[in-house]
């Protein structure tokens, strides 16, 4: 059977690029990390998390590394099936859809959040969602199907995991408060993202706050 490609995920390349910093080293050890990490209640949702943390959010937690496909987290032969979007106002009053494209570590500004669509209707106890940015991981089936069939599905939702811990213990080195969000409403996600159903599916969120 013929290998699958590795390192792949998808790009947006009609869309405004917008290419992040240097992300910079943490200060913060990992037993402090591990031992300060806590979901929190309440946040400010009209706060801005600037590009120089999410570079260092993104490319610390789940970027690609110099010179190879591989990424800071493991992945079933290296497929990775997740991608990773997000939510959120940068320079800007509004709130966009972005795509992390991580071989140029770069954000690709998908479009604007439809006037039609709250926030609140994402999560199932609306007074938890006040986030400064809300990350969404999706799974590209197909990617691990092929090699995989049925344990596709379990494989994505450990990278899932593994992506969400980088990204929390990161985001507490950063300071920033953060909430894994399970229970979301996987159609209206969908809808937002502008996913076929068939090849790409909401598979988990996570809320973080200045």
């Amino acid at each position: 059977m013929k290998e699958p490609p590795r390192g792949i995920h998808k790009t947006y390349a009609r869309m405004e690029k917008i290419v992040l910093p240097k992300p910079e080293s943490l200060d913060m050890r990992l037993t402090d990390a591990l031992r300060k990490r806590t979901s929190y209640s309440g946040g400010n949702p009209d706060t801005d998390i600037s590009l120089p943390v999410l570079s260092t959010l993104l490319g610390q937690a789940i970027g690609k590394r110099v010179g190879t496909h591989k990424r800071s987290y493991p992945s079933g032969s290296g497929l990775y099936p997740i991608e990773t979007y997000l939510i959120a106002h940068i320079d800007s009053t509004e709130h966009y859809v972005f795509h992390y494209n991580p071989t140029d570590h770069s954000l690709e500004k998908l479009w604007k959040l439809g006037e039609n669509i709250k926030l609140k209707q994402l999560v199932p106890v609306p007074d938890d969602l006040l986030f400064s940015a809300l990350f969404v991981f999706t799974s590209v089936w197909h990617r691990s199907s092929a090699k995989y069939g049925d344990f596709t599905y379990t494989l994505a939702l450990l990278e899932a995991g593994h992506i969400s811990q980088n990204l929390l213990l990161t985001g507490t080195a950063l300071q920033l408060r953060s909430r894994p969000m399970a229970g979301f409403n996987d159609d209206k996600i969908a809808e937002i993202l502008d996913l076929d159903a068939e090849y790409e599916q909401p598979v988990h969120t996570i809320v973080f706050s200045t």
